[in-house]
């Protein structure tokens, strides 16, 4: 994958963290945790065969199948997660796996691979949005060769990545490369490769030159937008001149007068601590959409727009506003493309064929509508982006649109290739169908918002709730018996859809650094006709911040004097635990269990430890993995009452004998 620049280069998992620092690397785990992927392979593959157990041959299988994740390798990083799933590491290697086979466009094997996730975690409907993703995905491939979309691969393309095309005049692209004319003293360690720098591609000529200008010329450079004119170019930037640094990619601008190109200034959009990527600017110069990873966001990389506040002043941009939950998703929205009202983009959280894909969506009435998946051949299991529209070369008469765009898919040249696409009309109409409109339009409506729980004391779910505000940002899952699609909650947290007749409708909405909530509804036994055409339904949901290492008291687990046993009236609240845990299948926890203060302090220690140890029992009995669970007993160094142990009543005795978690740090 890939998203750009330096991050571009990553798996476009966008992970951003540039370490330029050359010490020398003595380790596979080190340079992995650099992230200098190249350098890590082979000290990795080493490590696995000389690793004695099968944890860290599990750990380091893992690590391999992220590094050529991280340099675009799928079938290398599909063969490394298999190998450590058979050695029984955890984390997220099943689904990691999973999407490696949809990018491989094995689709059958990944949706075996999805439902095996789901059992894992608990829940066999977790990636059932995924499951039916793989089915479309295979029907697609099936029925390529009757899209009104057709490419070529471009004859320039090497074993180089190239992407991010722009019309550069007639017969010209410029593209983002990391050829060997690049600039740059050493090759990138993530990837082994050249720094990004910008190149001028003939498309007639089949050549493919390094790009002059003063810009081109330090750290990683790309994805850039010209206004109409030519004469002011907007571009990403990533890199620093610091030996260790975390570098962020940022949007810079330059411009041209009788002198050349100006040198780059950034555009300071008030916050630098997120990356800026892929501007593109509209035909009218006033509004530039870019990708960015503010983390108020709805997750990952999301699209933003800015207005240009003075004509005069091109570094002047109004605070970056997100284009809402129709366009972005909990994943990653990237490399816009404006066509007047007309939005093209990458996304690989809209359900599509395995990495990033190519949607389109219109804006109509000053709102954006729901995006369309503009589907094989355009879009692959890998990851397709950089989509353009030249205006500027002669079409034939069958041909209604030209363009480019970029992948990684499989059967390509190099890392990343550009492939020209153009656009048939689609087949006449048959006239002598009369349709007929139906008389009236029945509807069912859904409005729904999501909330978040405050607490009266910041961080300190014991200390009671104290209100609820609207949460922007969230996914929600949405299944039906043969459906599954997601929406975010916008700004308001609200999200609406509209709902079939007769159905179950399941709702599961996440957000990271959130627990995970369910709610369902059902529009069985609504009945609509001419006098009532249309309902709205309302569901709410409230979503709780995971607080780390913070203990949280059960309520209502108590034992007996001088027993370990769960008794009845606790299993309730284990139980309820047990659910947050199937529902949220990557945290870990520790269970703690306190004594009163009767006993000697060792006595107590071991009782409290076996209760702790009976309650991790008894959330194993229920399906949850051993491997997440910790028991800790305390005794009676931390009581929930404090009183002078002859004075206390034989209640605050039991709220003494008590249980708690912590969600323990990754």
């Amino acid at each position: 994958m890939k998203i750009l620049l330096i991050i571009l280069v990553t798996s476009f998992l966008f992970n951003i963290c540039s370490c330029t620092y050359t010490e020398r690397i003595k380790d596979g785990k080190t340079a992995y945790a650099r992230k200098q992927f190249h350098v890590a392979i082979p000290m990795l593959i080493k490590e696995f065969e000389k690793a004695d157990n099968a944890r860290l041959k599990g750990e380091t299988a893992y690590m391999l199948g992220e590094s050529f994740r991280r340099i675009h390798q799928s079938q290398s990083a599909s063969d490394w997660y298999k190998k450590a799933q058979k050695q029984r590491f955890g984390k997220d290697t099943d689904i990691k796996y999973a999407r490696m086979l949809q990018q491989l466009e094995d689709y059958d094997e990944a949706r075996l691979a999805f439902q095996s996730a789901g059992r894992y975690a608990g829940d066999i409907k977790m990636y059932q949005e995924q499951i039916i993703a793989c089915r479309k995905a295979k029907q697609w491939l099936a029925e390529s060769s009757e899209n009104l979309y057709k490419i070529e691969s471009l004859t320039t393309n090497n074993n180089a990545s190239d992407f991010s095309p722009v019309i550069y005049g007639n017969d010209k692209l410029l593209i983002t490369s990391d050829r060997s004319e690049s600039t740059g003293k050493e090759n990138y360690k993530w990837t082994g490769k050249k720094y990004y720098d910008l190149y001028l591609l003939n498309t007639k000529a089949g050549t493919v030159v390094r790009f002059d200008a003063d810009f081109n010329n330090t750290f990683h450079q790309g994805a850039p937008s010209f206004s109409p004119d030519k004469n002011t170019v907007f571009f990403t930037q990533c890199g620093s001149n610091e030996k260790v640094a975390v570098d962020y990619c940022k949007i810079m601008y330059s411009y041209r007068d009788s002198n050349g190109w100006a040198t780059p200034e950034m555009i300071d959009f008030g916050n630098s601590d997120f990356n800026y990527l892929h501007p593109i600017i509209s035909e009218d110069g006033k509004t530039l959409v870019f990708a960015c990873n503010n983390d108020k966001g709805f997750g990952g990389y999301d699209l933003y727009y800015s207005i240009k506040l003075n004509d005069n002043d091109k570094s002047k941009w109004s605070v970056p506003l997100n284009m809402g939950n129709k366009i972005n998703t909990s994943g990653n929205d990237v490399f816009p493309f404006l066509d007047k009202d007309t939005l093209y983009y990458s996304s690989d959280g809209h359900p599509g064929m395995g990495g990033l894909d190519i949607f389109r969506a219109e804006k109509k009435h000053q709102k954006w509508q729901l995006p369309e998946n503009l589907r094989a051949p355009l879009n692959s299991g890998g990851d397709d982006f950089g989509f353009i529209i030249d205006k500027t070369s002669n079409v034939s008469e069958n041909v209604i649109q030209l363009g480019y765009f970029s992948s990684n898919r499989e059967g390509g040249q190099g890392s990343d290739d550009i492939y020209k696409f153009q656009k048939k009309p689609p087949p006449p109409i048959d006239t002598t169908l009369i349709i007929i409109p139906p008389e009236i339009q029945l509807t069912i409506n859904l409005e729904g918002i999501v909330k978040e729980k405050l607490y009266k004391e910041n961080n300190n779910p014991n200390s009671g709730i104290s209100g609820y505000v609207d949460l922007m940002g969230a996914s929600i899952h949405i299944n039906t018996e043969d459906t599954a699609f997601t929406v975010g909650s916008d700004i308001d947290g609200t999200f609406y859809i509209a709902l079939d007749s007769a159905t179950d409708y399941y709702f599961k909405a996440t957000k990271p650094n959130y627990f995970t909530q369910i709610a369902d509804i059902t529009t069985k036994g609504i009945i609509l006709n001419k006098e009532h055409p249309d309902t709205t339904l309302y569901i709410e949901i409230v979503l709780e911040k995971i607080i780390k290492n913070q203990e949280i008291t059960l309520e209502n687990i108590y034992y007996d004097y001088d027993d370990d046993k769960i008794r009845e009236d606790a299993k309730k609240p284990l139980d309820s635990l047990t659910i947050i845990l199937k529902r949220n299948p990557n945290l870990n926890i520790q269970l703690s269990s306190h004594t009163d203060c009767r006993g000697a302090n060792g006595y107590n220690e071991k009782l409290s430890q076996r209760r702790a140890e009976s309650a991790v029992r008894y959330l194993i009995q229920n399906g949850i993995n051993p491997d997440r669970l910790k028991a800790k007993g305390y005794g009676e160094n931390k009581h929930a009452v404090d009183c002078k142990c002859q004075d206390c009543s034989d209640e605050e005795h039991q709220q003494n004998r008590r249980t708690t978690f912590l969600i323990l740090e990754e």
